[in-house]
């Protein structure tokens, strides 16, 4: 933070960054250093003024939002800093730049006058984190502009641009770059003229409640159905309860909100998916691609990449470059990319007819173990990591890219290669030697789980319902029939698993599943139905295998299949096939579809325990489970979790 006087008018500048360059929210020692400069300003009674600003990365975003509402040590929360805002003897402006959101949000609102640049932005992503906007943000902004913005705020999942926002009320000005005699003269005004009222919005109290009643239905229903009656509470309450109750009741939701599961797992979801990428970009390189998503290239060269696009099919060149021509003319027509810019880049970009075309690059990205020409790098595109392989592997699985560094792959190319991959669209986990990666681990886990779960017991439709409910979008014997049979029981193998009765004797009939019109379910019609004598064959493996069969509620059946999910993401941590729990999860939520408010199979662990999983999977193994791994045992005797690993 710095801070300097100048003709009467105090100017106080919050660092976007932190020392390394990262960005950073409303740490204790910000708060602390804020804390103490508000006393100063209160008590120096030759002041006229105060504008409150960003620096050049614009005003503090931090990556866990809920973070900046903390309570740490003897620093002053954000709360307690917005209210001595609100209540200095002195008119307030907030110059706003970059993204306002979280703290940034609380202590715009304390303000009297907000002057926001044209490139600034307003996001709230507290609500997707199960949570809401507080110590004053979410109470004052419907107070002075409305519930009804404060909901739009709230529930937009993309951030509303300065015009859009100051229509809102959540600004009063756009200036572009205003000079600090611009700045004072909108302070001279509200000296002369006082501040605009604070609660605005609170003098008809029909309209306010009549303009939030069409988002009170939408607000209840589904995973955030209660985050968004907590929210609807707290906007009735900046309407009906004087501010410091409104406040206190807005302070109490949060406390509440951010200590349920629902946002543990949401916000354990959102690290594993924006976890800390390098802070430094590799320098420009000449990039061959062969066989890879246009898209890919369009974002390497927007990085600034040279990029030679080559295709097995000479047709994908073409549609390739058309594809890079369509998404850099919407973006210059939507202002995001200006016209020489995308002369610059396109004029970066080449085609190459074969693999040899490819020479001369300084990385070569191909799908396929076909030679290409030497190259200082190399990434092999593959559907499964090589033993002993020297040179790194991408495997593209369920919507993730996996990279396995080779056994030459030293630690700084390990580094600039993912760098390079998290330009594209797809998340990136760092993956290690072995047979299969870890999205096939996972679906084989996944499958074998819910097979053995109906070998104890339940009915394969009781199983995929089970799971459904949770909200996951993909159950496993839907997945097994549309991966097909055969493959399911070759990639079982392929990892040293025995595929289960259910499993073998489908693949011994030639029931491969939506190909062949039945598997675990009949495909007939499209569309998986039951199979009505599906019980007299399950009957019978039930016998030959001696097992009696019991009743399995929904969350017995739920329990069985995560344990598992979670020692097989313990098996790979510990053979260094994954290097982060959190990467299991992401893993998991993108190739098995698990719903974000689960958090991840790993987590889910941890929430239900280490001992009580351990146990669970014990039993399990008695049924032809994957014993649980040492990991647990070491994990368990330390006193530590999962989550643990990825603080290393």
């Amino acid at each position: 933070m710095r801070f300097r006087t100048q003709d009467g008018l105090a100017w106080i500048t919050l660092c976007g960054l932190d020392a390394s360059g990262a960005p950073a929210g409303y740490t204790p020692d910000l708060r602390a250093a804020l804390g103490g400069l508000l006393d100063l300003v209160a008590r120096d009674h030759s002041l006229r003024g105060v504008i409150v600003q960003g620096d050049v990365a614009g005003w503090p975003v931090a990556p866990d939002p809920l973070e900046d509402y903390a309570t740490v040590g003897e620093a002053p929360d954000l709360a307690t800093l917005a209210q001595a805002l609100a209540t200095l003897e002195l008119p307030v402006l907030a110059r706003l730049s970059g993204r306002i959101t979280g703290g940034s949000l609380a202590l715009s609102q304390a303000a009297d006058l907000r002057i926001a640049d044209p490139e600034t932005t307003f996001f709230s992503p507290e609500f997707s984190l199960g949570a809401i906007p507080a110590a004053g943000g979410l109470v004052r902004l419907a107070r002075r502009a409305g519930g009804a913005t404060a909901l739009e705020l709230l529930t937009r999942e993309t951030p509303l641009g300065a015009t859009e926002a100051m229509g809102l009320g959540l600004c009063e000005i756009i200036l572009s770059d205003p000079e600090p005699p611009e700045i004072a003269a909108a302070l001279e005004l509200l000296h002369d003229e006082g501040v605009p009222p604070a609660d605005a919005a609170l003098s008809d109290p029909a309209a306010y409640l009549a303009a939030i009643e069409p988002r009170r239905a939408g607000l209840r229903k589904g995973a955030l159905a209660e985050p968004g009656a907590r929210a609807l509470e707290v906007i009735e309450g900046a309407l009906l309860l004087s501010l410091e109750e409104a406040l206190d009741f807005e302070a109490v939701a949060l406390e509440d909100l951010s200590a349920a599961p629902l946002s543990q797992a949401l916000r354990h979801a959102e690290r594993c998916t924006s976890r800390v990428r390098s802070a430094e970009h590799p320098e420009p390189m000449r990039i061959g691609l062969w066989d890879q998503p246009p898209g890919f290239a369009g974002a390497l060269l927007a990085a600034g990449h040279a990029v030679v696009l080559g295709a097995s099919d000479p047709g994908a060149i073409e549609a390739g470059f058309a594809a890079i021509a369509r998404e850099q003319e919407r973006q210059v027509q939507e202002g995001s990319l200006d016209p020489e810019t995308r002369d610059t880049d396109w004029a970066r970009l080449g085609a190459a007819m074969t693999r040899d075309g490819l020479v001369g690059c300084d990385l070569v990205i191909a799908t396929g173990p076909q030679p290409v020409p030497e190259v200082p790098m190399r990434l092999s595109v593959l559907d499964r990591a090589l033993p002993h392989q020297t040179g790194s592997v991408l495997i593209r699985a369920g919507g993730i890219a996996e990279l396995v560094p080779g056994a030459e792959t030293t630690p700084e190319d390990l580094a600039r290669l993912e760098a390079l991959l998290r330009l594209g669209d797809e998340p990136v986990v760092i993956g290690g030697p072995g047979v299969g990666g870890i999205v096939t681990h996972l679906r084989l886990a996944y499958i074998a789980a819910a097979e053995r779960t109906v070998i104890a017991g339940a009915s394969v439709a009781q199983v995929d319902e089970a799971l459904a409910q949770l909200g996951i979008t993909t159950p496993p014997l839907r997945l097994a029939d549309t991966i097909g049979i055969s493959r399911v029981c070759a990639g079982l193998e392929q990892i040293h698993r025995a595929p289960g009765p259910f499993l073998g004797l489908l693949e011994l009939e030639g029931q491969e599943g939506r190909v062949s019109g039945q598997g675990f379910y009949d495909w007939s019609n499209r569309a998986a139905r039951p199979i009505p004598d599906q019980a007299e064959a399950l009957a019978a493996l039930r016998r030959e295998a001696g097992i009696a069969p019991r009743r399995l509620g929904t969350a017995q059946i739920r329990a069985r299949i995560l344990a598992e999910l979670a020692n097989e993401g313990a098996a790979l941590l510990q053979r260094a096939q994954a290097h982060r729990a959190c990467d299991i999860d992401l893993a998991a939520r993108y190739a098995l579809g698990l719903p974000a408010s689960l958090g991840g199979v790993m987590f889910a662990a941890d929430r239900a325990g280490l001992i009580a999983t351990r146990k669970l999977l014990r039993a399990l193994a008695e049924e032809g489970a994957l014993a649980p791994v040492t990991l647990w045992d070491v994990l368990i005797r330390n006193g530590k979790n999962f989550a643990d690993l990825d603080r290393r």
